[in-house]
């Protein structure tokens, strides 16, 4: 036996391995063999509703790219993002946690500024010997702003996804209804091309963003053909480690410029105009109404019809939506040419929806379908063992955007977090029919919510106000059985899923005022009525002590208590 020692002794000195062994902190025979870990490529679009061909909500939509990755994985039809607004929803991508424990409700800064010990999902890669780099709009931003979370950074995404510079976007004329020519190097842009639909709905926006049009340049002069291309290079370079790579498109975002040659691929006459009903919103409560008509982060859908650019609006979202998913063929093909093709996780998801009339709304920012259901894409890598993965799937189950961060690093074989409150969706990719919690939860703002389950919606306002749709018989959410009494065990049965954030005591809305009690005592006052910005963006009490002293007075006089008030309006 000692002679057998003493001969693998001699042959590890000779071969060097026994000194490599050492440097492991282990058998080298047990790690010799592990495989390396796979690589993640990270593809993010911003406010793509559900609208590409393979999640069916616009019949017209030419998304080729976006249905063969759909194809080669696993669709989740049932996607829901945590909040319909850029910031508060890729916060919760990032940090893996609801607004309610972030405090991230509005598009103020960036998740940082509210959690900074909180490790983003891209951080927790690069901690874990993952070469991570990103591009484009990932954070809520146009580009880097946490450079800790990255090895390195790509391009950003310019003047909010436009080809044109600063100077030229703001130039003069802008704030006196005018409009402005921007002519160079073969482009020639009159500015707003919508008629200036921004300008009667957002009159003290500084960026004249909800317009659309198409400008004649190749997709290279688009911050997104420079994401793409850049995308395209990484997934093709030799790394001595796995890598994690973010890839952010700032389309099909407003305002919706596109290549023309994306928008010559629609007729403005021939294509289809989302569902909506006469009358949709007599049986909304207020709250909802307020969402539906404030111009926060768009025009509204009475002066875009008004104007007559209905059509053309849909069209400059299809065509953005075309363009974007031109750009992500782009980082596809390129993925599929090199060594990394058999080795990567792909995931693909949108941080919102967006609205186009439905609900006589335009824009996010809303409690309904439009806004809140999303497409996003699971592909794993073919070499892994996933076992029961069908290419072509198509998962029914409700999913959240907070299940991301739990099932990449399920998926990469990365340390868990306690502190993700989503949940790895890799038994669904194994088997869509695994048994699954059946509901998702989008928070609109401080204290509404809205509940998905399959077959379900159900909406509570911050004042207590309500809606309910039986999607079984209504899909597009027009008739609203809150107000049925026999519906009432679904309403309390759908309310347990709502989170609660023990930050504030109690709601109040007073007409256009939303009226908020924190625990420790203090309040918070926003006009909802504003015709600039997202919701709740602006704190206004200090500006409003008049009204402030009102609502007060009125709860104290009335020993009103409730967490949750509809405040009568004399």
């Amino acid at each position: 036996m000692s002679g057998t020692v003493m001969n693998r002794r001699s042959f590890l000195r000779r071969t060097g391995i026994g000194a490599m062994a050492m440097m492991c902190g282990g058998s080298v025979f047990a790690t010799a063999g592990k495989k390396k870990k796979p690589n993640v490529l990270f593809i993010a679009v911003d406010d793509m509703a559900d609208w590409p061909g393979c999640v069916g909500g616009h019949p017209d939509a030419i998304t080729p790219n976006i249905d063969r990755l759909a194809n080669r994985g696993v669709l989740f039809t049932n996607a829901h993002c945590v909040s319909p607004i850029c910031g508060p929803s890729r916060a919760s991508v990032l940090t893996g946690q609801r607004p309610e424990t972030t405090n991230i409700y509005t598009n103020k800064g960036t998740y940082s500024d509210y959690v900074p010990e909180a490790v983003a999902l891209p951080l927790h890669f690069k901690k874990n010997g993952y070469h991570v780099a990103g591009s484009g709009k990932i954070n809520h931003s146009l580009g880097m702003v946490n450079p800790e979370l990255w090895h390195e950074y790509g391009p950003d995404c310019g003047v909010i996804g436009t080809p044109f510079t600063e100077e030229e976007f703001l130039s003069a004329g802008l704030e006196n209804g005018q409009t402005r020519r921007i002519k160079r190097d073969g482009m020639d842009v009159v500015l707003p091309m919508n008629g200036g639909i921004s300008l009667i709905d957002r009159p003290t926006m500084t960026w004249d963003t909800f317009d659309w049009g198409p400008i004649d340049v190749p997709d290279d002069q688009f911050p997104d053909g420079k994401i793409a291309n850049w995308g395209a290079e990484q997934v093709q370079k030799k790394y001595d480690k796995p890598f994690f790579t973010a890839v952010g498109f700032y389309r099909p975002h407003q305002p919706l410029f596109a290549p023309k040659k994306y928008f010559e691929m629609y007729d403005p006459m021939k294509i289809t105009l989302p569902p909506t009903i006469a009358g949709d919103l007599n049986d909304v409560p207020d709250a909802g109404k307020d969402f539906a008509g404030a111009a926060w982060s768009a025009g509204r859908h009475e002066t875009v019809t008004k104007m007559n650019q209905w059509r053309q609006g849909v069209v400059g979202y299809l065509a953005s939506i075309t363009f974007a998913d031109a750009q992500v063929g782009k980082v596809l093909d390129s993925l599929d040419r090199g060594e990394h093709a058999d080795d990567t996780w792909i995931i693909l998801w949108s941080d919102h929806g967006w609205s186009l009339g439905q609900k006589e709304h335009w824009g996010k920012h809303d409690p309904w379908k439009a806004s809140l259901r999303v497409p996003m894409i699971i592909v794993p890598p073919k070499n892994a063992d996933v076992a029961g993965f069908k290419a072509g799937s198509r998962c029914e189950a409700p999913v959240s955007l907070l299940d991301i961060y739990p099932t990449l690093i399920d998926a990469c074989g990365l340390p868990k977090r306690r502190e993700l409150e989503g949940r790895s969706l890799l038994p669904l990719v194994r088997n869509i029919e695994a048994k699954w919690d059946d509901a998702v939860v989008a928070s609109i703002g401080r204290g509404t919510h809205s509940v998905f389950v399959k077959g379900w919606r159900y909406i509570h306002y911050f004042d207590g106000s309500e809606e309910l749709y039986d999607l079984s018989v209504d899909s597009e959410e027009w008739f609203n059985l809150a107000g049925d009494e026999q519906y009432t065990d679904v309403k309390i049965r759908l309310a347990k899923h709502i989170p609660v954030d023990k930050r504030f005591k109690q709601f109040v809305r007073w007409g256009r005022w939303k009226y908020i009690v924190k625990t420790d005592g203090s309040i918070m006052l926003f006009d909802i009525h504003q015709v600039f910005g997202i919701s709740e963006h602006f704190e206004v009490s200090k500006e409003n002590p008049k009204v402030v002293e009102q609502i007060r007075s009125y709860l104290k006089e009335n020993n009103i208590t409730a967490r949750h008030v509809a405040m009568p309006v004399k």
